[in-house]
């Protein structure tokens, strides 16, 4: 893979051309990259606003109907539901894990079996967060297909 950048002081938006022979595995993950750099979650603490780009956030969590966005070490209120930050979110990292949880698959250090068909996911900043029976597949699925 060639990376080339081009720079000139005409341009006024950064634009990614992507060049193959055919859209394989390789290229939908640079898109998949791509997409999730250009995201924006607006977060609330103490009552200031933060924005907040994906690649920091570690996991989106409901509680009592509230949603939060966990960082390596800040909690974030944020005004959306779940299932608005999938649509958002879509073609990123991020994938549901639970009812109430949606994870970011590169924060994730190390996995361990749980009771019921369960997985705790050990994140990078040791927090472990519960993949849900249901969600099981789906995540070995994304990671490649590796046993639990």
């Amino acid at each position: 893979m060639k990376i080339r950048v081009h720079e000139s002081p005409e341009i006024e938006e950064i634009e990614v051309v992507i060049n193959c022979q055919n859209k394989n595995e390789q290229v939908v993950e640079i898109e998949r990259s791509l997409t999730y750099l250009n995201k924006i979650i607006t977060g609330r603490i103490d009552g200031r606003s933060y924005t907040l780009t994906p690649h920091k956030i570690y996991y989106f969590d409901t509680i009592e109907n509230k949603v939060f966005a966990y960082t390596k070490d800040k909690v974030y209120d944020i005004s959306l539901k779940l299932y608005q930050l999938e649509e958002i979110l879509e073609n990123t990292p991020f994938i549901r894990i639970s009812k109430n949880t949606i994870l970011n698959i590169k924060k994730i250090r190390s996995f361990e079996s749980s009771i019921n068909g369960r997985m705790d996911a050990i994140l990078l900043n040791n927090e472990k967060v519960v993949v849900s029976r249901k969600y099981v597949p789906v995540l070995k699925q994304i990671l490649g297909g590796g046993r639990g």
